[in-house]
């Protein structure tokens, strides 16, 4: 963002001053000392918003820009327990719940669904805040939702089906364990109108079909639903 000079914003001021007052050298020095200390305020004020750029910022920059547009790096229900197993190869097809093995899983059936979350990631995180300022924006239409859609998901993300009161969205990718476990969060992330309800569909890349962001005859792959309550 450019700022302006702050020699060049007192000076700006000076020129304003009436003319019967211009012959007074005392009278602009106080001016000058009380709009350099204004302006110099208000430079610095610009210069910090270069540091809170949501395509830039990481670390504590991201974490306030997360609480501005109301979407903390902690969830209480953020993710859901991923359940005893092993990820299958390609014959078996994407997996459709989160799957952990030995050491990742827990065993007991009993407990909560879903356990807190923290966005250490900060790609993910950014992600997830493009999307959320779209929504803030009140933008639900077709190319709000395929705008946020990429921000978490990538260039390849499409809106897949739609239908009354329900529209899909296809990845364009294989989601991680990670963000398999948390695909909730996407239905409150994403700009979905209320009253609609968000399906998440992903694959082995692009979804089959024609146009920006789909695979074709060649390389369109078959994506599946993840299972959500």
């Amino acid at each position: 963002m450019a700022c302006i000079d702050p020699a060049e914003l007192v000076q700006s001021k000076i020129d304003k001053r009436l003319t019967q007052y211009r012959e007074s050298p005392r009278l602009e020095g106080v001016m000058r000392a009380y709009l350099g200390q204004a302006a110099e305020a208000q430079n610095l004020a610009c210069r910090m918003l270069d540091f809170f750029d949501v395509d830039t910022a990481v670390g504590d920059q991201l974490t306030i820009l997360g609480k501005v547009v109301g979407w903390p790096r902690d969830h209480r229900a953020g993710q859901r327990r991923p359940v005893f197993g092993f990820a299958c190869a390609d014959e078996c097809g994407p997996p459709t719940i989160p799957v952990a093995g030995f050491c990742e899983a827990e065993w007991d059936c009993g407990g909560p669904d879903y356990v807190p979350f923290r966005f250490i990631d900060d790609e993910l995180y950014r992600g997830f805040l493009k999307a959320r300022i779209i929504t803030n924006r009140g933008d639900y239409s077709r190319h709000g939702l395929t705008l946020a859609s990429r921000a978490v998901f990538g260039a390849d993300a499409v809106i897949y089906r739609e239908a009354p009161g329900r529209v899909a969205v296809a990845t364009g990718r294989l989601l991680s364990g990670v963000e398999i476990s948390i695909a909730h969060l996407y239905r409150q992330a994403l700009p979905i109108a209320p009253g609609v309800r968000l399906d998440i569909w992903h694959g082995n890349g692009p979804a089959f079909g024609f146009g920006d962001g789909w695979g074709g005859f060649c390389d369109g792959s078959f994506p599946v639903q993840i299972t959500l309550n």
